[in-house]
Parts: C-alpha cells; sequence; structure tokens
C-alpha cells in the first residue's frame, strides 16, 4: 500500500481594520475578556504576537499591544485659544483721517486677498486629499474582498481534498485486495514457468533507459543496450500472452489494473486541488499584504486632509478679520462724510471755544467766525 503525506493549505490570519476614526476608537474601547480563547488567538496571530499563555496572558498581551497603537497614532492636539492681539480697534480707527483710513482700507484689501488664495489652495489640498483617501479605501475594501473570496475558495478545496483523499484510501484497500487476488492466482497458475514479475521487468526498462539518455556510451555498447531493452519487453509480452491465455487469471489482471487507474486519477485530482489550495491560500496573504498597505495610506492621507483643512480654517479666520476691518472702514469713511472725522470734530470745536473767547473779550467778530461759534451752540 502507498504511503502518503497530505497537508492542507494553512489557513492565513486576516484582518480589517478601517481607517475611519470611529471604528478605531471602538477597537480601543473593546472588552477583550469578553471574548473567546480563540478570537483572542486570532487577533493575536494578525498582530504577529505570541499566543501561547491563559487567557489573562493573551488579554493582557492584546490590551497593552493596542494601548500602544493608540500611543503611537498621531492625533490632533486641541489647541488653546491664545489671547491674539485683534487687528484693529475702534479707537485707533476713530483717530484716523478719512484719507488714512482708505489708504489703511487698500492695505487690508491686498492682505485679505493674499489670504483668500491661500486659503482657497490649501482647501483645494485638502479635498484633494480627501479624495485619494476615499479612493484608497474604496482599494483596500476590494483587496479584504478578495481576502475573503480566496479564503473561501482555499476552505472550500481543502474541504474537497480531505474527501478525496479519504475516496482515495478507501480505492487503495480495493486495490491492495485485487492486488493479493490477482498474484496468488497467477502464482497458482502460472507457478512453473518463472516469469518475473512484471513490475520488476518494468523497473529494469526504466533503468535502462535512463543510462541511455544520461550515459556516453560506444555503438556496440548503446545496440547491447538497445537489444537489452527489448528482451526485458519481450518478456513482458509473454508474460501479457500468458496470462491471455486463461480468462479468470485475465479477468483478475483487469480489474486489479482498473482499480489502479481509478486510484491514480484520484491522486491526480486530489494532487491538483491540493495545489489550487495552496495558490489561493497565496493569493489570500497578498490580498491581505496588499491591503494593509493601502490602508496605511489611506490613513496617512486622512492626516494630510485634517492638516491642511485646520491650516485652511486658521487661514479664513485671519481673513474674515480683514474682512470685518473693511467693513468697519467703511462704515467710518461713511460716517466721517457726513460729520467728519473725529479729529477734524475736535479741531473745529477749539476754534469754536477760542472764538468765542474773544468774542466775550469785545473782539470784533467776522460773519463766518460767528457762524462757527453758532454751529457749535455757543450762542
Amino acid at each position: 500500500m502507498d504511503s502518503e503525506q497530505e497537508t492542507q493549505a494553512p489557513a492565513a490570519t486576516e484582518g480589517n481594520q478601517s481607517s475611519d476614526e470611529s471604528e478605531s476608537s471602538a477597537e480601543n474601547a473593546l472588552d477583550y475578556s469578553d471574548l473567546t480563547v480563540g478570537v483572542l488567538k486570532e487577533k493575536l496571530k494578525e498582530l504577529g504576537l505570541p499566543i501561547s499563555g491563559k487567557k489573562s496572558d493573551l488579554v493582557e498581551r492584546l490590551t497593552a499591544s493596542n494601548q500602544k497603537e493608540t500611543d503611537e497614532s498621531p492625533e490632533v492636539e486641541s489647541s488653546e485659544e491664545d489671547d491674539v492681539e485683534p487687528l484693529f480697534s475702534i479707537e485707533e480707527l476713530e483717530s484716523l483721517s478719512r484719507t488714512q483710513l482708505r489708504e489703511l482700507r487698500k492695505k487690508y484689501h491686498k492682505e485679505a486677498e493674499v489670504l483668500r488664495i491661500k486659503r482657497d489652495e490649501l482647501n483645494l489640498q485638502s479635498q484633494t486629499h480627501a479624495a485619494e483617501r476615499n479612493d484608497l479605501n474604496t482599494k483596500a475594501k476590494e483587496h479584504m474582498d478578495n481576502v475573503h473570496l480566496f479564503r473561501d475558495r482555499r476552505n472550500g478545496l481543502n474541504v474537497e481534498v480531505g474527501q478525496i483523499r479519504d475516496e482515495r484510501r478507501e480505492v487503495s484497500d480495493i486495490v491492495n485486495g485485487l492486488k493479493d487476488t490477482f498474484l496468488r492466482l497467477k502464482r497458482k497458475r502460472f507457478s512453473g514457468r518463472n516469469l518475473p514479475p512484471v513490475s520488476r521487468l518494468r523497473k529494469q526498462i526504466q533503468e535502462l533507459e535512463i543510462k541511455q539518455m544520461t550515459t556516453p556510451l560506444t555503438t556496440d555498447k548503446e545496440r547491447a543496450l538497445v537489444d537489452e531493452i527489448g528482451s526485458l519487453q519481450n518478456k513482458i509480452k509473454e508474460h501479457d500472452n500468458l496470462i491471455e491465455t486463461d480468462s479468470e487469471v485475465l479477468d483478475a489482471r483487469d480489474k486489479f489494473r482498473e482499480a489502479e487507474n481509478s486510484r491514480r486519477e484520484l491522486g491526480k485530482k486530489m494532487q491538483k486541488s491540493r495545489q489550487e489550495a495552496q495558490a489561493a491560500h497565496h493569493s489570500m496573504k497578498d490580498s491581505l499584504r496588499t491591503n494593509r498597505q493601502t490602508r496605511r495610506k489611506a490613513d496617512a492621507a486622512q492626516r494630510l486632509f485634517v492638516k491642511a483643512k485646520e491650516k485652511a480654517d486658521e487661514v479664513h479666520n485671519e481673513y474674515i478679520e480683514y474682512l470685518r476691518g473693511m467693513q468697519e472702514i467703511d462704515r467710518m469713511t461713511a460716517s466721517q462724510g457726513r460729520t467728519g472725522s473725529s479729529a477734524d470734530q475736535k479741531a473745529s470745536a477749539a476754534s469754536a471755544e477760542d472764538l468765542f473767547a474773544k468774542f466775550l473779550a469785545g473782539e470784533k467778530l467776522t460773519t463766518e467766525q460767528l457762524m462757527v461759534i453758532q454751529k457749535a451752540g455757543m450762542l
């Protein structure tokens, strides 16, 4: 009976981690003590960690690894609002003349345009990173789908290998029984013919053919070798012709050969399924590795997206501050168009007081000077 060493394609470890922060948070909050030992070992295999020890050891090892990953993952720092000096103050603007306000508005407008362009560029960068992240997450999902597909195929083929192996063992038992029956019957019927077994003759022919192909021979030696091979083949023919003279022996031989051919076919079929299972296993591992690489790229794109978006928000807030300054300047300019600037008003009041003092002192004033005093409400 032929000896067999049959191994199935090993099951690969697999994982499906999402780059979304919500899923990471859920993983961090997971109570590993509620999981079974089998699940804990699978998770440890995914992380490349030892799976030996009691359940408490597995939980502790997995929790420590998860905490380490959380500590090493980049976090968005929560920045407290600092006391930033405001861009302008109402008092400062009120002290400026209309000309000065117009010049300041031009400066604010120029700075605001620079900030607007920078903000739009940063927003465009964040959109690019978001699109890249989404594309990578889609690809990562496709790779994980392939992982499940190849895993299911591998497992199905491994089941098929086991079924063929069991069937082949049953056929092997039948082959061995038919072989014993055939050999026993052949020895009984042709015991005096001294014919060597066919298997031995075929083995000798195979050895001679290998020698003919691999050994340099002279013409005479090669001719002798060919003659020897022909002689052995004639013995096989003589053996077959002899068996064909006895219908019972011939029937036993045919049944044995038919069963032997069935066993060989099952062996080939089993080997093919085993190879396909191994190929599916390797494809699954490749898809899993590609999935993890793609997820890491998606996480990197997410970090770039957050960084660009935060910077765009900062620039936007600064841009809005300049717009507010421009609006305040426009309001003051319009107000000064009706009443004059605060500085002009103060100068006018001081002039009216001087003229009123001269009026009280009895000095002669012009009509325009009297109108100034009257406009100031002193007359």
